[in-house]
């Protein structure tokens, strides 16, 4: 075998890629067969098939062909669609790699190779040259740690291209637990990345109004980190709004002293129509509807809200109106973060209210965090707790022809349906978004002390279950001891939003706001010059009435545009969040702006893509001018 082959190779990846071919981690899921220290020994020996070309034979298993594994591979190779566009191969195994170079001679392919079995990498190293495939991009290898977040790196920018999923036979057939469990990961990640990019284009525009609609309020709130490792003595239960919800209701009465109540929005009516009152609600939901489930509220809760969650939340005439204001990904936040006193605090995001709340119980340091009302399924056949306002709502909208059943039947079918397994191994109904949330949980298990009291619904694989019986005291002593910690800790929290001396200087928050709607009056001059040369450049070219001089002119105008656009890099932040889906066409290749005409003709193309780009950052230079300055007047 040429070894000199195979140092080519490897000096073509990133190091850390290299690393975990020749230092394969202990796991099964990337075994290194040659190792003393893997969990499985395997020997093995590659063997001359009848052309003379190495194949090799596992477990009564042939990975290749024993007479022509060349021709094997070649014949499998026609059978993957190519027509010539863009398209990515993605390789659940490859063996020896016998297919890879037929798919390299193909134009416009994109293989990306996942491989557990890291002895695999190392042998078709030391046969085939693919490192100049590898410098090119064309072959992208997946193997070691992290899978999921390589494969979502590997097709940044390929949004559109179309994706063939190649399994292997030869490893499939020796082990197929292992190369499933990579499609259902690239399956995984294909619809979290859908959903991820489908919420961020459908609530661009929300989140950019209610962080500047928030701002005044949120500038007499505390910072969230006030409240970073405050509970280290005592228990913290989040409270989801599971259907299962209304059936822990008379445990969390019984122990109620015992623990610090967190609770998402959505389920403060059920708590408080049963006499639970929660001491934190947390609010997240950029959506309006969400403001409802807090407008009748009048108890002594305190709120931790994010910036993007819906503003009108906070103008209600009842509802909690006072609390902790968490940091936010967008720029926009950054207005409000430089007039603090210290940082605002960060709190882990997992796509749901409930993972917030979660990440929130294990910063404030609760020696335990229980976990209720997350079913994560339709328990029982419900979409929602009973009691919840969404449910609640449908009083004023039932009629002949809607009735609630029908709304439950909706949301229960909104999604394709999935099944997933129950703590006692019953079977319940499940959708893929939920099931996003339920790994969440199960990916950040290992660093959080949490506990599932979840009545019924999913189990969360590596959360242990249990019931409150088994968690909380029925001793006198006990709960008193208890109840007197969780008390103190209440009384801490609430002498925080007593501080007479504010956290933001408002002063300073109306003069950064002054000067960002003065800068962006400025911008908006040169964003509007870009978008008519834009329409002009592109209008050429659509029509093939190119005039040679006034196009070149044009151009240069338009390079002098871009560079004066970029070199506003802070502007060009806070205007981002408004227009992430004209983003996400330039750079992830999400082109559904794009008709077949400008698909087709490249030039065209990137005209139409720079002409997105300025209506969008027109558009958002002025909306967020006067988000903006409706929020000052509201503070002046």
């Amino acid at each position: 075998m040429n070894d000199s082959l195979f140092q080519k190779n490897l000096a073509a990846l990133p190091s850390s890629l290299a690393d975990a071919v020749q230092n394969p981690p202990n796991t099964m899921n990337a075994l290194d067969l040659n190792s003393k220290n893997s969990e499985t020994k395997i020997s093995y020996e590659l063997t001359k098939s009848k052309t003379g070309d190495p194949t090799l034979e596992l477990d009564g298993v042939w990975i290749h062909s024993r007479f022509d594994p060349k021709k094997e591979a070649e014949r499998f190779a026609t059978e993957l669609p190519h027509d010539g566009s863009e398209r990515i191969y993605l390789l659940f195994g490859a063996g020896l790699g016998y297919i890879i170079p037929f798919l390299m001679e193909r134009k416009n392919i994109t293989t990306i190779w996942m491989e557990p079995n890291s002895f695999f990498i190392r042998e078709s190293f030391r046969i085939f040259d693919f490192s100049k495939s590898f410098l090119e991009g064309k072959l992208i290898l997946i193997t070691g740690e992290g899978m999921e977040d390589q494969l979502s790196e590997a097709v940044k920018g390929k949004g559109t291209h179309p994706i063939s999923f190649v399994p292997h036979r030869g490893s499939w057939q020796w082990k197929e637990d292992e190369y499933l469990r990579l499609k259902y990961t690239a399956e995984q990640m294909f619809h979290k990345k859908d959903v991820n990019l489908a919420t961020l284009t459908r609530f661009e525009k929300i989140w950019a109004k209610n962080i500047c609609y928030n701002l005044p309020e949120l500038s007499k709130f505390r910072p969230v980190s006030d409240l970073f490792g405050i509970a280290k003595e005592i228990s913290i239960v989040v409270c989801g709004a599971g259907p299962s919800l209304s059936e822990s209701i008379p445990e969390i009465i019984k122990f109620r002293k015992q623990f610090l109540l967190l609770a998402v929005d959505t389920a403060v009516p059920i708590l408080t129509s049963f006499g639970a009152e929660p001491d934190l609600i947390f609010s997240v939901d950029p959506q309006a509807l969400n403001s409802q489930y807090l407008e009748d509220y009048s108890g002594e809760a305190i709120l931790v809200f994010d910036p993007t969650s819906t503003y009108i939340s906070l103008r209600l005439e009842k509802g909690p109106n006072k609390g902790f204001v968490t940091s936010s990904p967008f720029p926009l936040i950054g207005l409000l973060e430089r007039t603090g006193s210290d940082e605002i605090g960060s709190v882990p995001f997992g796509g749901s209210v409930s993972t917030n709340a979660a990440s929130l119980a294990t910063l404030m340091g609760a020696k335990s965090v229980y976990l209720v009302g997350q079913d994560l399924s339709f328990t029982k056949g419900l979409a929602h707790s009973k009691g919840a306002v969404l449910e609640e709502r449908l009083n004023y909208l039932e009629s002949r022809k809607f009735r609630r059943e029908k709304h439950n039947y909706k949301q229960l079918f909104a999604l394709p349906r999935k099944q997933v397994k129950g703590n006692q191994e019953e079977i319940y109904i499940t959708n893929e978004k939920m099931l996003i949330f339920k790994k969440w949980f199960e990916d950040h298990a290992k660093e959080n002390p949490w506990i599932n009291l979840t009545r019924f619904g999913a189990k969360l694989e590596g959360i242990p279950h249990s019931e409150f019986s088994n968690e909380f005291s029925n001793d006198e002593f006990e709960t008193k001891n208890q109840t007197n910690l969780v008390q103190s800790v209440r009384n801490q929290i609430h002498s925080l939003l007593q501080n007479e001396i504010s956290f933001f200087n408002q002063d300073q928050l109306v003069s950064e706001i002054k000067s960002t709607t003065e800068a962006l009056l400025n911008f908006v001059t040169t964003v509007k010059r870009g978008l008519t040369v834009s329409r002009r450049i592109y209008n050429q070219i659509q029509k093939n009435q190119i005039n040679p001089k006034t196009f070149s002119e044009d151009i240069k105008q338009m390079d002098s545009i871009d560079e004066q656009v970029s070199g506003k890099k802070g502007l060009n932040e806070i205007l981002s969040l408004g227009i992430q889906r004209v983003i996400l066409t330039i750079t992830e290749g999400y082109d559904d702006h794009l008709s077949v005409e400008e698909k087709e003709n490249a030039q065209l193309g990137v005209a139409k893509k720079s002409l997105l780009l300025y209506e969008g950052l027109y558009e958002s230079v002025r909306t967020t001018k006067r988000m903006l300055t409706k929020s000052l007047y509201r503070m002046l």
